[in-house]
């Protein structure tokens, strides 16, 4: 169906049906969007956890190559 071939209708009764279905299925899009705002926020936060442990467990790794690399210099 191509919404935008939609017509209203002629009538006062068929427009206020039309007016009441496009009233609840706004209502509906309106929960739908507060939904996915919450569900972007959570993902973000939990990506942004996820990101600082790979950075942390990144410079556990710098710090001990680094130490690695002293003690080969070092002994040569």
């Amino acid at each position: 169906m191509d919404f935008k071939d939609i017509k209203p209708a002629d009538d006062y009764a068929g427009l206020l049906i039309q007016f009441k279905a496009i009233r609840v299925l706004l209502g509906s899009k309106e929960a739908q969007l507060e939904y996915y705002q919450k569900r972007v926020k959570e993902f973000s936060v939990e990506r942004i956890i996820q990101l600082e442990a790979e950075l942390e467990s990144e410079k556990e790794m710098n710090a001990i190559l680094t130490k690695e690399l002293d003690g080969s210099i070092q002994s040569s």
